[in-house]
């Protein structure tokens, strides 16, 4: 026979569910009754079956069950003989209805309702809070002692049984269903007032009808509870269960607010539930039957997974892919100065804050940008790369933030979405950010500070989380400066500043490139020693991407070994540069060659302040006149502050440097860092220096 324990927090109510159950179910199984205070001496429950009515309970029960042992959770319901007694209650009295808390006040206020007794005006009263003094009537479930000494009339209709539906339960877990249908649920039938819940009258008890709803909430894809009037959960799918393990691993037969005290079932407004591992989105819908309310139909999603199926469905509208499929692995070299710039690539990965990335055109800003979107924690959501210099400038605010059907002549029907909307949760590329017109930085701008867009067309904001990388081969101050780009957006965009070495200053990562890129165009070609060198000597002004064009040049020709004479496109480029460069002459010489000319007698100072500059720009530092002084003469420098302070304003007066007043410390411009690798070209064929 099987073995079923009934638990309450007190003795003497398991005593009371344990007769309540065992009058009709003895024949079946052994009912043993414990307190709480029985359990927590005990070291596990060995029965095979736990019934129980309380959450609050129910935690602790889990805890001391073995394996085998299956919670059962036990609804009561009003009896024939206290609805007796409720009817002979006169109608339109006002009356207390006084319990042990508010929720079972509501519970058994409910009950009666669903009943009929529908012509009394019942207040809720648990022991504590004032009332109103005229009601002179009380209606209470074994709780008198609760009810104010001031009331005279006192109904107590003792405690509700049992209901039939706990009960057939119990029978189908005990496998004796129709068995005690036949006998013991006539004979329990004779007891119970309402022999069913709102939702059996609705489902009219027709298994069938069950057995299909049963099928379509499994079939749903959101978590689904279905609780009857009186909130009591009738009905789960695998999804809630899964859902809402951490809170309970048992639903059906709790209250919706002891699982789910944060939702009002009167509400159609979404709640959020914030559990240790999930955040979850829960909302109610009515079931009505007739003129009444049957029942609640209760939704719960994950945020995160829901977020995510939007993020998918953005991208299938889009008809694109917006895939980041580049890591810092596949960023090839091994020379001091990429290694730096990977490494603070890396370190910038980790924020959410704006990134600016800056180096010349073929440098791979791109490629670093993917490789910083994904060792971020946005690498699961779209990476969307914008080419702010490629579309036109009348179509760049429709695509950065997408239009409403009908917003302009040839807009597409049903509008588009736009690049921001994209790349919500991840990650906006804006490369080329200099050639954005500055009507739309101005936009741009108000983006970044709402976190909202708006379509062009709808007077509607879209709430937006979006990480925005920047590129530029431009000196974005220097635009500052000239009134060609706004100060706020610079400063905002530029909070975590990359700056890509080009490969003129990381020679010995040339020809490791080179071969890497032949390997993967499935060539075997080998380069002479005249031709490595020249390969090594060559500027490379176009950078990463002209040395791939060279290598696919090369590999076209069908030849396995490359001599000087097969490389035409660089060649004769290589020789103009080699030409003696201490030649100049003021009228045809660039700025660099302007300041080398005249400034030339202390170029070892501007030199050691220029490296001193590039550090601290890698590093996203700012160096003073006094640390940069102090840097300096570590290295082995002797200069005075006088002298860096002279250096300081001359590379400012010529746009090499930002030399702000005050303590806002000097920041290398993008001509700065060409003036800095001319100074080291010259200084390693002992030019100057």
């Amino acid at each position: 026979m099987k073995r079923i324990a009934v638990i309450a927090t007190e003795k003497e109510f398991a005593e009371y569910l344990k007769s309540n159950v065992e009058r009709y179910m003895k024949r079946y199984a052994e009912f043993t009754a414990y307190s709480m205070a029985e359990i927590d001496a005990k070291d596990i429950i060995e029965e095979d079956f736990v019934l129980l009515s309380a959450f609050t309970i129910y935690q602790k029960v889990c805890e001391k069950k073995s394996e085998s042992t299956e919670i059962l959770i036990v609804s009561l319901s009003l009896n024939k003989k206290q609805i007796e007694v409720l009817k002979q209650i006169p109608v339109g009295t006002k009356a207390l209805l006084v319990n042990f808390d508010n929720r079972s006040c509501i519970h058994t206020m409910t009950c009666m309702y669903d009943a009929g007794i529908r012509g009394l005006e019942l207040y809720p009263y648990f022991g504590v809070g004032d009332y109103d003094h005229a009601i002179t009537t009380a209606i209470t479930p074994d709780e008198a002692y609760l009810v104010p000494k001031e009331i005279s009339n006192v109904y107590n209709i003792g405690q509700s049984s049992v209901d039939m539906a706990s009960l057939y339960q119990i029978a189908d877990k005990l496998g004796v269903y129709e068995e005690f249908s036949a006998s013991e649920a006539n004979e329990a039938k004779k007891e119970y007032y309402a022999l069913n819940s709102s939702m059996d009258r609705l489902l009219n008890d027709k298994a069938s009808m069950t057995d299909r709803l049963n099928t379509l909430i499994r079939l749903m894809n959101e978590g689904i509870i279905i609780a009857d009037s009186l909130g009591k959960i009738y009905m789960t799918n695998e999804k809630a269960k899964l859902l809402l393990q951490e809170r309970s691993q048992v639903l059906i037969g709790f209250n919706v607010d002891e699982v789910l005290p944060e939702i009002d079932l009167q509400s159609t407004k979404e709640k959020l539930i914030k559990l240790p591992s999930a955040n979850l989105v829960s909302s109610s819908v009515e079931i009505e039957s007739g003129d009444e309310t049957a029942g609640y139909i209760i939704t719960i999603t994950d945020f995160e997974e829901t977020e995510k199926k939007q993020h998918d469905i953005r991208a299938k509208l889009s008809e694109t892919s917006h895939l980041a499929r580049y890591h810092f692995e596949d960023i090839l070299g091994e020379s001091e100065d990429i290694i730096k710039a990977k490494t603070n690539a890396r370190k910038v990965a980790s924020s959410d804050a704006s990134v600016m990335i800056t180096g010349e055109s073929g440098t791979g800003k791109e490629l670093f940008a993917q490789s910083i979107h994904n060792a971020s924690r946005r690498k699961k959501y779209n990476f969307v790369a914008v080419n702010c210099a490629a579309i036109p400038d009348n179509l760049l605010e429709s695509e950065m933030f997408g239009y409403d059907e009908g917003s302009f002549t040839g807009a597409k029907k049903g509008g588009k979405i736009g690049f921001f909307e994209l790349a919500h949760r991840g990650t906006i590329f804006l490369d080329e950010i200099g050639e954005m017109p500055l009507t739309l930085q101005s936009k741009l701008l108000r983006v970044l500070e709402e976190k909202k867009v708006m379509r062009v067309g709808s007077n509607k904001n879209i709430s937006i989380d979006v990480r925005i990388i920047a590129a530029t081969n431009k000196d974005l101050y220097a635009m500052v400066e000239e009134g060609t780009f706004r100060e706020d957006l610079y400063y905002r965009l530029n909070v975590l500043p990359v700056r890509i070495p080009s490969l003129r200053e990381r020679k010995t990562d040339i020809l490791p490139i080179f071969y890497s890129m032949i390997r993967n165009l499935q060539s075997n070609l080998k380069l002479s020693p005249d031709a490595e060198q020249l390969m090594t000597r060559y500027s490379w002004r176009g950078n990463v991407r002209e040395l791939r064009n060279v290598a696919e040049y090369l590999t076209s020709k069908g030849k396995g070994y490359i001599e000087v004479e097969d490389l035409p496109p660089i060649r004769e480029k290589a020789e103009k540069e080699n030409e003696p460069e201490h030649h100049y002459t003021v009228e045809n010489s660039t700025l660099i060659d302007k300041f080398i000319l005249h400034e030339g007698k202390d170029i070892d100072l501007y030199y050691a302040v220029l490296v001193q500059l590039k550090a601290s720009f890698e590093q996203g530092e700012r160096y003073g006149r006094q640390t940069l002084m102090d840097k300096i003469n570590e290295q082995g420098g002797f200069y005075t502050e006088g002298e860096i302070r002279k250096a300081l304003n001359k590379l400012s007066s010529y746009g090499f440097i930002r030399s702000p007043k005050g303590r806002g410390g000097s920041v290398i411009h993008g001509e700065g860092l060409n003036l800095l690798s001319v100074i080291e070209r010259f200084r390693e064929r002992g030019i100057l220096g």
